[in-house]
């Protein structure tokens, strides 16, 4: 309803007038307001009562929320002029930012809210993960993988520069990519990806860079045998290397529910599947055990049946 809204008709309804009254009106009859239905009436003649009173309105009318509960509950004014309570959600248990473990502070009962709205995604802001830890030589490895949200054409070159500040920090010899070469190669569908590893902290170079669908993205087909696709993390070539151990890093199929790993001692192993961020892609790691190799790779779909997608992984055999 506008304000300025009129019917034009002589002796209709000034939908200007109706506002103001009905506006008025929730101040008087919130305080008096019994259980049951909304009392309109009542408001409407309050409001015209107050309004012969006060002709001249200051400033804008706030109008107050009725929240009608299950029970017939009439709640009265929540609002900035009403005592400035802000709105807020019934939050589950756990929930919150709050210390110990109980999760947050108490939320307020007596008001409600809409759902948060998702957040934006800053291609200039990367998600991390740690997909796979252990130690070697005892030190602590972890195997990370960065995900930048997709970039506009026009902020791709300044994303590229961005990561292989990163990248060339742990690897100066990483050349600089050249702003032809990142709008030649720009991917307006996918976010870039960057796996690497730290040992006790520092990160380490040889890492690898790709890209993966956006969330945004439409469906692709994919492969009903299942199927994965990685390799080997912090290898750049035979003997040129800087992992602490092998690891193979992989990214399922989205039809892919569960990866094995049978190894040649008969000794079995199930990587979980990790996120980054929002993306719906998930990630594997699989470490090469001290004096084993992959004798097999089984693939199982979501429905825990097996695929003929494995037969074809050779990953540390």
């Amino acid at each position: 309803m506008r304000g300025n809204d009129r019917t034009g008709a002589a002796g209709a309804t000034d939908d200007g007038d109706s506002a103001v009254w009905v506006g008025l009106g929730l101040a008087e009859a919130a305080a008096g307001a019994r259980v049951g239905a909304v009392p309109l009436p009542e408001i409407m003649a309050g409001g015209r009562r107050l309004r012969r009173r006060r002709r001249t309105l200051v400033g804008a009318v706030a109008l107050g929320t009725v929240v009608v509960l299950a029970g017939g509950t009439t709640m009265g004014l929540h609002g900035a002029a009403a005592g400035g309570t802000s709105v807020g959600a019934l939050a589950p248990a756990g929930s919150g930012t709050g210390g110990g473990t109980g999760g947050g502070p108490a939320a307020d009962t007596s008001t409600t809210t809409a759902p948060p709205t998702a957040a934006v995604r800053d291609p200039f802001t990367p998600a991390r993960a740690v997909v796979a830890q252990g130690t070697a030589d005892g030190k602590e490895w972890k195997l990370w993988i960065a995900l930048w949200p997709l970039a506009r054409q026009d902020q791709a070159y300044q994303q590229a520069q961005a990561i292989w500040q990163e990248r060339h920090a742990a690897d100066p010899e990483l050349t600089a990519p050249t702003e032809a070469f990142v709008k030649q190669y720009w991917q307006p569908r996918d976010d870039v990806t960057n796996t690497y590893f730290t040992v006790d902290g520092v990160r380490l170079g040889h890492d690898s860079q790709g890209s993966v669908p956006a969330p945004s993205a439409p469906a692709t087909p994919v492969d009903t045998a299942g199927s994965l696709s990685g390799g080997l993390v912090g290898h750049r070539g035979k003997g040129d290397t800087v992992a602490p151990l092998d690891v193979v890093s992989a990214r399922l199929d989205p039809n892919v529910g569960r990866v094995t790993v049978t190894w040649t001692d008969g000794t079995t192993y199930e990587p979980q599947p990790v996120t980054v961020g929002d993306s719906p892609v998930r990630w594997i790691a699989v470490a090469r055990p001290a004096g084993k190799a992959a004798q097999s790779w089984q693939l199982f779909d979501r429905d825990g049946v097996p695929m003929k997608g494995g037969d074809h992984v050779d990953f540390l055999k």
